[in-house]
């Protein structure tokens, strides 16, 4: 059976279930991510931590992964139902050569997909291997080998690894709305609460394939609205919102509106070069020029780099930061292996806030420069056509071609960059006043719609 090449992202593996990814796909690619590690290790039985998220193709996609890793010779450890970054904890906690996760994200239900990882929670993308695995799935070409097979259940090593950070500080002032959207992080999330004995009020915690309540995605605004409207009926401190895998989270503040991921990201950055004395943030070019202004204040660099969790993955290890982040929810840490864990940077803003002593409204004021949209989706036939319009027109600003185009100007910004998902271009502009900001944004999507 022929794999859709479509299937094949950026850096994972995603596409709607069964018509692009099926049980031929999950077996071909994992004995080919097993051939991989063969080959690149030098190794004869790698050991492959495997994961799969509530999906309700997940289960079958995950018999047939094991299938293609035992076959191959793999030692296989299932660690079963978990979120995304339960699995990279997996991955470095149990010492393993790498692992799979059997997920699609923030996908809507239709859809699933598998993320890989090496050592350490690297991704293939950082050495190059994601068209070598591409290449041999395609190709049917495999080792034969005999596997073993072993499940094993993290969740107490991950909480107490977890609790370990709470340093035994007292949360319980703090009243915290949660909304697990039916993913993988709501068991997760109640576990965790119990140990920390965390005052919350929860939403849709318990996991369900079909995602009933609302899209697995924080950053959509119509999922949005039950939060909101809990926040709005009573009074919390600060809520919290998970995608389907949980390897992201978007915070509100006390009134129920979200707050901008740049400024959480500024938080943490502040916490890093104050409290940890770690300078050297990588985080995606788009955030906010007042973080950045913020952050030079107190020593500290925001270093750009191209949207991704590889590459910021990447520069981290090569600058040996403490913390780098993405503007779509994702914050990495150092001490999980380069990765994110919402739990890990929730116990962290918790421990900011304590210390802090102020509102999170509070405590965001000075990031609060500028005037900036959301990312703003274009659905274009031609992406590369576009941003070269785009950047032809903009010839006399600053033009950085790091991740689509960045172009500054004195009082404004703007950054065009193609999704590595989807069949979007994605827009974001930033400008001193609205009026400037309402202007450019108008003159830019008349500019890309022409294009």
């Amino acid at each position: 059976m022929q794999i859709d090449e479509k299937i094949f992202k950026k850096y994972d593996i995603r596409g709607v279930y069964p018509q692009e990814i099926n049980r031929q796909a999950a077996y071909s690619i994992s004995r080919a991510f097993t051939d991989f590690l063969k080959d690149f290790y030098g190794l004869q039985k790698p050991k492959i931590v495997l994961g799969y998220d509530i999906r309700k193709s997940s289960g079958e996609l995950k018999e047939a992964a094991i299938k293609g890793l035992l076959e191959s010779g793999a030692e296989v450890i299932n660690i079963g139902l978990c979120s995304t970054p339960l699995n990279y904890f997996g991955n470095w906690f149990l010492k393993a050569d790498g692992s799979l996760m059997i997920t699609a994200s923030h996908n809507s239900k239709e859809y699933n997909g598998i993320k890989f990882s090496l050592k350490a929670v690297s991704a293939p993308v950082e050495v190059g291997a994601e068209e070598k695995i591409k290449q041999r799935a395609m190709r049917g070409e495999f080792k034969d080998g005999y596997g073993d097979l072993f499940k094993k259940n993290l969740l107490s090593d991950y909480i107490s690894f977890l609790n370990k950070e709470a340093e035994a500080q007292d949360f319980s002032s703090f009243k915290i709305a949660v909304d697990c959207g039916n993913g993988m992080v709501g068991r997760e999330f109640e576990t965790l609460a119990e140990v920390l004995n965390l005052n919350y009020q929860g939403l849709f915690m318990e996991p369900d394939g079909d995602f009933p309540n609302h899209e697995p995605n924080p950053l959509n605004e119509e999922a949005r609205i039950p939060l909101k409207n809990l926040m709005q009926q009573k009074d919390f401190d600060l809520g919290v919102m998970f995608d389907g895998d949980g390897d992201r989270i978007v915070v509100f503040d006390s009134s129920g509106q979200a707050v901008r991921t740049d400024f959480i990201i500024g938080l943490f950055a502040q916490y890093s070069v104050l409290e940890k004395n770690n300078f050297k943030i990588p985080c995606d070019s788009r955030i906010s020029r007042g973080v950045k202004e913020e952050i030079k204040k107190i020593g500290g660099e925001i270093l750009p780099v191209r949207v991704g969790y590889p590459y910021i993955r990447k520069r981290m290890r090569e600058e040996k930061s403490l913390f780098g982040a993405e503007l779509s929810g994702h914050f990495f840490w150092q001490d999980f292996s380069y990765s994110e864990s919402p739990l890990l940077s929730l116990i962290r803003l918790l421990k900011i806030l304590k210390q802090k002593n102020q509102p999170l409204e509070e405590l965001i004021k000075p990031f609060q420069k500028y005037f900036s949209t959301e990312e703003i989706n274009f659905q274009v036939q031609d992406k590369e056509l576009t941003l070269k319009k785009v950047e032809k027109e903009y010839s006399n600003g600053e033009i950085s071609l790091l991740d689509g185009v960045t172009v500054n100007f004195e009082d404004w910004w703007f950054n065009l960059r193609p999704s590595g998902t989807e069949p979007f271009i994605r827009l974001k502009v930033e400008a001193k006043s609205k009026q400037l900001l309402e202007e450019k944004v108008s003159e830019l999507t008349n500019i890309i719609k022409g294009a």
